[in-house]
């Protein structure tokens, strides 16, 4: 009765609003690089300034969550790598398999978990890992899929990004305590709200154009044994051992335990690293983990 009333509370939200999007998508056939696009450079920008503005993030605040996210990437990555290995995947394979267990949906799935499972008090914590973890989807996710060295042309696309515009502005306006006007602060309030169940249905809407490929199943089930078990299981002591408790571990234990990351597929797709198995893992890993979060939840208390 406690995992289906968890789930009820934490995870049926979101599947609802993905279940909306689905439909949404198979009758309007939306423009989803537009809608993505919008909320990637307006919604989910400001959403992020106003959350850090709001709750007063420091940069102490970020140094662990940024440490936390090198070594558990790094892990992901090692791990993710020899397992490729064993499995003996061909070269384009082992890329996409590599970047489904490493790369995490910290933002379409992640944030609405967290708010959904903690309330509006988890937001700052949610927030940072978010920014966080965004750093690797921009930068190590475009070097595993693309194979290449280049640091200068990883670092003009992530200066690109809005997102973290905002992160940097934000941060100076907590570090020079600046007054911003209060018709500003709920002018970016509104739009933060609209933020968190426009990423859920971004997520839907692409996952509606998702095929399942049962030839790869075996590389699924693997992939998605280390991306919603082994990851959490790595997670949480990990977090434990870098002097992070209470209500932040768990809510950097269960964002980091999401499904595998919609973003790299875009990569794999551009350097067509197995884009229909990288697809394949992200509907199982999304779909499965209903299961696998609720889980986390109820066992975190």
């Amino acid at each position: 009765m406690a995992f289906l009333i968890i789930f009820q509370k934490s995870v049926l939200p979101l599947f609802v609003i993905i279940c909306v999007a689905l439909v949404y998508q198979r009758f309007f056939k939306p423009d989803i690089k537009e809608i993505t696009s919008l909320t990637l450079t307006v919604f989910a920008p400001v959403f992020v300034f106003d959350a850090i503005v709001k709750h007063n993030i420091s940069f102490e605040a970020l140094k662990l969550p940024f440490v936390f996210m090198l070594i558990l990437t790094g892990v992901l990555l090692v791990m993710s790598y020899y397992v490729s290995r064993l499995l003996q995947l061909q070269s384009n394979d082992r890329i996409s398999f590599i970047l489904s267990c490493s790369m995490i949906n910290i933002g379409n799935f992640g944030l609405p978990l967290i708010y959904f499972t903690y309330g509006e008090q988890a937001v700052s914590y949610s927030v940072v890992y978010f920014v966080a973890f965004n750093l690797s989807l921009s930068t190590i996710a475009i070097y595993v899929s693309s194979n290449a060295s280049g640091f200068k042309p990883i670092m003009l696309d992530l200066l690109k990004m809005p997102l973290f515009h905002a992160f940097f502005l934000a941060m100076i306006v907590v570090q020079c305590a600046v007054q911003l006007p209060e018709f500003a602060l709920k002018s970016f309030s509104l739009i933060g709200q609209a933020t968190i169940p426009l990423l859920i249905f971004i997520l839907g809407l692409q996952l509606a154009t998702t095929r399942f490929q049962a030839k790869f199943l075996k590389i699924i089930a693997v992939a998605v044994i280390i991306r919603l078990l082994l990851s959490p299981a790595v997670t949480y002591p990990l977090l434990g051992v870098l002097g992070v408790s209470g209500l932040e571990q768990k809510i950097a234990t269960l964002q980091t335990s999401a499904p595998s990351a919609l973003l790299p597929l875009m990569y794999a797709i551009k350097f067509n690293r197995s884009p229909d198995l990288l697809a394949s893992i992200i509907l199982a890993t999304t779909v499965l983990s209903s299961i696998s979060l609720t889980g986390l939840i109820q066992s975190m208390g």
